[in-house]
């Protein structure tokens, strides 16, 4: 039986796009003949909403609670979990960092992307428990880039522990746009943070966004965009892992 991919898609500021990396993954993984999962982690639920889910349905926050949440099929091979408020509860708050990687034990998916939102550390964390890889998003603002460096910081000191989590991650530079100075400047100022962290890249594409707001897979939204082709060599990333 194969292995599934479990991926954390993580960032330590928000809006670097990172639910659209979160649904751009799942969406090819998925038009590839994967079963996809994908958990949505924050409160928000704007993973949910941007595949065209249901956001209020009952999702991450009861699987946690030990419920069995039916997941929204979005497509024939992509399901989704929504997050939601029932996500900042005392009782999600109080849960063990394992609680995630225990409730999908059992899950018969070829794939689980977990969503986690910046800003709340417990979620996050079950999100980063749960994977076997995280993809930390960065773009060239420098406090995202101070939040990458405390995701990975997270993950190195759990990996060092040898705590369960993600022992392997990459570092996925958002939006980037070589005509703006940042941009130029953003691979040689990780390269220097994290020298032995693999970089991988998403171009600018309106095409990912508009899919996200017009509530569409971006395989069927646009699937000859540009965008397209960094998804497809960031999840040939993480199968050749």
């Amino acid at each position: 039986m194969m292995v599934p991919i479990k991926v954390a898609v993580s960032a330590g500021k928000g809006g670097v796009g990172k639910t659209t990396i979160a649904c751009g993954i799942a969406s090819v993984l998925a038009a590839q003949g994967d079963r996809v999962l994908l958990i949505d982690l924050d409160p928000q639920s704007n993973a949910a909403w941007g595949l065209g889910a249901d956001p209020t349905q009952p999702g991450t926050a009861e699987l946690l609670l030990g419920d069995n949440p039916i997941p929204i099929q979005i497509s024939d091979n992509l399901w989704v979990l929504p997050g939601g408020p029932g996500l900042k509860g005392h009782e999600v708050m109080r849960l063990d960092p394992e609680a995630l990687a225990d409730a999908i034990a059992a899950f018969d998916y070829a794939a689980v992307i977990f969503d986690c939102p910046p800003g709340w550390d417990h979620l996050e964390r079950l999100g980063l428990v749960a994977a076997d890889t995280a993809l930390v998003v960065v773009d060239a603002h420098p406090f995202a880039i101070q939040g990458a460096a405390r995701v990975i910081e997270t993950l190195s000191a759990r990996r060092q522990k040898q705590r369960q989590g993600a022992q392997r991650w990459a570092l996925v530079m958002s939006r980037v746009d070589l005509r703006r100075t940042l941009d130029k400047d953003l691979e040689a100022a990780l390269i220097a943070m994290f020298t032995d962290i693999d970089r991988l890249l998403i171009k600018q594409d309106v095409a990912l966004s508009l899919a996200t707001t017009e509530r569409i897979p971006i395989v069927k939204a646009s699937p000859n965009c540009r965008g397209i082709i960094d998804l497809q060599k960031i999840v040939g990333w993480l199968r050749n892992g």
